[in-house]
């Protein structure tokens, strides 16, 4: 039985990175054009240097509110808007939900940011970039991006007991989530380094901006 059952484990991750590998290239040319706009453009560089100052002056509720906007209702918005999907009753339960589920996101990620200066620095060095990604990829996002599965697939379960208990056990995390972290792991590390490239104060706007780049392809490629 052990030998059948990693076989059926690689095959996941494999066909995890291969369902992100369209997406994920269509995000790292999106980052090489932030990139560029950055360096080359003052507008970007002066709205990033405001978007950060906001931020800086509003703190954890602005955390809160630009997860949900760049998250959730901008991609939604959108994807009504482009993919003609029609609101319903269960959108608004969505929404409502999503935004609790990514404010509090927005927040744990401000925190990050904010833990990583204290560990590591403001340095824009290869090795102070390539702690915070290690740090961010391999300690927080493992832990933050199954919280999030598990909060959406607890929802899609009508927040059963019997269905928690699937999403806890060492099964489902082998299974289901492991593969999925490496697909993100494949995607994110360029954004990461991206967003640790800049300087402190646009580290949140440029995550907020990646953040709702994703979403909007995710949703296009699952409708596609």
């Amino acid at each position: 039985m052990q030998g059948a059952t990693r076989p059926t484990s690689l095959q996941q991750v494999r066909a995890a990175v291969q369902a992100n590998l369209v997406p994920g290239l269509v995000l790292w040319c999106g980052l090489a054009v932030l990139l560029m706009a950055y360096a080359w453009s003052p507008a970007v560089q002066a709205g990033l240097a405001q978007w950060g100052a906001v931020k800086r002056a509003w703190g954890y509720p602005f955390s809160f509110a630009s997860y949900v906007v760049f998250a959730v209702l901008v991609p939604e918005a959108l994807s009504h808007v482009v993919l003609k999907q029609r609101w319903t009753r269960g959108t608004w339960g969505y929404l409502f939900y999503a935004t609790l589920v990514f404010g509090c996101i927005g927040i744990s990620v401000d925190m990050l940011y904010a833990l990583q200066v204290q560990l590591f620095g403001e340095g824009s060095d290869v090795r102070t970039i390539g702690k915070k990604m290690l740090f961010d990829q391999f300690v927080y996002s493992p832990v933050s991006n199954y919280v999030m599965v598990v909060a959406f697939a607890w929802r899609e379960g009508a927040f059963s007991a019997s269905t928690l208990r699937r999403l806890v056990s060492a099964d489902y995390f082998s299974r289901h989530y492991l593969p999925v972290l490496i697909a993100v792991w494949c995607v994110w590390i360029p954004g990461v380094l991206v967003i640790y490239f800049m300087p402190t104060a646009l580290q949140f706007p440029v995550a907020n901006i990646i953040l709702s780049f994703w979403v909007l392809i995710f949703k296009f490629m699952r409708k596609g």
